[in-house]
This record gives C-alpha cells, structure tokens and sequence, in this order.
C-alpha cells in the first residue's frame, strides 16, 4: 500500500502538513514557481482568546514571512525527491492559507544592477549581478564576450531579460544554480545524478496518461539572426534551411561571436522545424522528473511513439488524494 508522504520546510519551520501543493518548472523560464495550501487553523496563532475567526486575521499571527527558504519533497511511504526550492512570495488568506512561492529569481526581483563594461563576458556579469545572494552560477553557462554594456538602475530580473531578448541566451534556474548560454539542453545543476538526467518509461506502466503525444509536422520557417553594427550595417547569420521561403528573423546586439550565434540558431531552427511527436504526459509521483532530462519511452500499442524525448517542463500536484506529474515533452527521435 503507497502513502502519500512530505518533506517541507517553510523558514525555520520543518515538517510542514500541507492540505496541497502545486509547482512548476521548466527550461524556458527563469521564474519556477510552487503552491502550498495549508489548514488556516493549524498554522495561525490568536493573539486574543477566544473561538477561532478567519475575519480576525489583523489580530492573528502566522510562523512565515515573505522571503522565507522553501523546500518541497513528496513522494511516497516515506520515500520523497525534491521537486521545488525557493522562496515565500506571498502569502493570502481564505478558507485556507495559500503561500505562492518562487524560485532563486525571487531573489533579484528587488534588485536594482547598475553597472558599465567596455568588455566582459556573460559569466562575469552574472558574476556581478548575484553578488550577495545565495545564487550559484552554473559551470555550463557558455563563454560568450560582450562589449559596450551598461545598466543604470535597472531591475536585476530585467538583465536576465536582457540577455534573453539581446543575446538569444536560454536562461533559467535549477534550484539556485542559474544558467546562460545557447542551448536549453543543458543541466545547469552539476550535481545531478545520472538517474535525474536519463528516465525510461513505459506507456500503461508508469505512464498512466498519453493521449496529448501528439505527432506535430514542421513548419517552413527559415531563421535568420540579424544584427545593425554602429555604422547601419546588418550582418546575417542564416539557417540551413535554405528550401524555406518564408524567413523569420531574430534581432540581437551587435557583437556576438559567430561560433554562439552559429549554436544558437542551430537550435532556434530545430525548433521551429521540429517534426515528430510532442505534448503533455501524466504519470505519479514516482519516478521524479527532472526538467531538462531525457525520457526514453516505450509504447508497445502504438510503437511509433516510442522513442527519445527532451523534458521541457514539468508540472506537479500533490494531496492526501494522490499525486501527479505532467510532463510537457518534444520529440528527440528514435535511438
């Protein structure tokens, strides 16, 4: 018999006893974020006698704040993987108390970053801007140099935009390990373990929902980056997709080095000429997912499903009814 088990922690307060919870992480994001219901009753303190009243909340008090560490372990029969660490957002009152919690971003949403460099690299200037925070730069961040930047007053989660939108940089968290760089399909944690990177399923088996994997056809996109130097000058960076009429185009600062520039539009083409299977799958709590990973599936009623997959996101839930992980997934092929 499985019993649905915990591990949290709010601050300084282990052992939590949630009514719920509910995260979600992904890739294409820096902003992971997490759910955490709790009984009002049980987590409320009176500072007056008398029967408890949830309209009196102005003269109650409770054990969390925002800015409180959060982490979240769930599972089974004692057996529980971490699925969430942050940080207390915010916290609402109702039938219920709700606690909304972010990722490690939360911590530079009230930063502000001002800061000039006539040349540094990415690495470098994630460097400066998580100087005093529990932050930890990931050793995959890709040595990418930049020249003639500057920041005046700007929020620190804007910078992370900034190297999104100017630089065609990937960039999220795994825990409080941030990553930059060309590619998603990468691990910014260097501390996983094999078993988190690599994870074979079967539909039936430990897949208990399939119906979303869905074959997708690719669309006729060429991807061009461009960039204007000082002068006017556009500089083209083309795909290999030179059968496409139809071109998009990808604006970047001027400046990055033809060998990222290279790397990264590789992989914005392959995305927008995926073709393969992609969609959601369910399954329980067990085994945990890791964002980014591999999923090797095997599906024995319809064998063209089976194959590699790449781990975008994953969604999770989890009560004293059950437990459940949505995995969003794009098609790597077979083999």
């Amino acid at each position: 018999m499985f019993a649905m088990t915990s591990d949290i922690s709010i601050g300084q307060r282990g052992g939590i006893k949630p009514n719920a919870v509910k995260w979600k992480v992904s890739v294409s994001s820096f902003a992971d974020t997490c759910s955490i219901t709790l009984p009002l009753a049980s987590y409320t303190a009176s500072t007056k006698q008398g029967t408890f009243n949830p309209a009196a909340l102005a003269e109650r008090s409770i054990p969390f704040k925002k800015g409180d560490k959060v982490a979240v372990a769930v599972g089974y029969n004692g057996r529980n993987s971490k699925v969430f660490e942050g940080f207390v957002s915010k916290i609402d009152y109702g039938d219920n108390l709700q606690i909304g919690c972010e990722g490690y971003g939360y911590l530079l949403k009230d930063c502000y970053f001002n800061k000039s460099y006539e040349s540094t690299t990415v690495r470098r200037l994630l460097q400066d801007l998580v100087s005093g925070t529990e932050i930890r730069l990931s050793p995959s961040i890709d040595d990418i140099p930049l020249t003639n930047v500057w920041f005046k007053n700007a929020r620190a989660t804007k910078v992370l935009e900034w190297l999104q939108k100017e630089c065609c940089c990937k960039v999220f968290f795994d825990g409080p390990w941030l990553y930059a760089g060309a590619s998603k399909y990468v691990f910014a944690d260097p501390t996983l373990s094999t078993a988190d990177k690599q994870v074979r399923l079967r539909v039936g088996y430990n897949i208990i929902d399939a119906d979303e994997l869905q074959k997708t056809e690719a669309e006729e996109v060429r991807i061009e980056i461009t960039e204007k130097d000082s002068e006017g000058k556009i500089k083209r960076t083309k795909g290999e997709a030179s059968r496409y009429s139809s071109i998009k185009q990808v604006k970047v600062r001027p400046g990055l080095p033809s060998g990222f520039l290279a790397k990264a539009l590789r992989e914005l083409q392959q995305d927008e000429n995926h073709s393969g299977f992609e969609g959601n799958i369910t399954l329980f709590l067990v085994p945990r997912i890791h964002k980014g990973a591999k999923i090797e599936i095997e599906d024995l009623k319809y064998p063209e499903r089976s194959g590699s997959y790449f781990a975008e996101a994953v969604e999770g839930s989890f009560s004293a009814s059950g437990g459940r992980q949505t995995i969003n997934l794009k098609w790597y092929g077979n083999g």
